[in-house]
């Protein structure tokens, strides 16, 4: 049984699955976008990047979405609920890591991170949200 007051993977607030997918719902989005604006503003101003560099990131970028049928071999190593926890912390470790790298390679680098987590965790959101919700939760949801 968790400490009281400590926050780990076996507090009763982590074993709620609706919690774990709303944590999921409300982490993705505002990880990407802050991402996202962090980089707009980054890589022109600090890291000077110019066309080719900002698209080969952004095309780096996508790499991880193309490759996100490797969740399933995943899934044997990791249950799913483990699995989109993981994919959350790559998203937040990636977006949070950015701004510590401006360089080109410590960019690419964390967006590679970021997104792997990114794509990822919405694959791992899906699918543990048609499994946990009702029929009639599922569509509002």
């Amino acid at each position: 049984m968790a400490e009281k007051g400590r926050l780990g993977v076996n507090h009763p607030l982590f074993q709620e699955r609706k919690t774990l997918l709303f944590v999921m719902a409300i982490g993705s989005p505002i990880a990407f976008a802050t991402w996202q604006i962090l980089l707009n503003n980054f890589v022109v101003e600090v890291a000077y990047f110019d066309g080719l560099e900002i698209g080969i990131l952004q095309s780096l970028r996508e790499v991880p979405g193309f490759l996100a049928f490797t969740v399933l071999f995943m899934l044997m190593f990791f249950r799913q609920q483990n699995f989109a926890i993981l994919s959350l912390v790559l998203l937040g470790l990636g977006a949070a890591l950015t701004g510590f790298f401006p360089s080109i390679i410590g960019l690419y680098i964390t967006t590679v991170i970021m997104s792997m987590g990114f794509h990822y965790l919405e694959a791992m959101q899906q699918s543990l949200s048609l499994q946990w919700l009702s029929k009639e939760e599922a569509p509002e949801r």
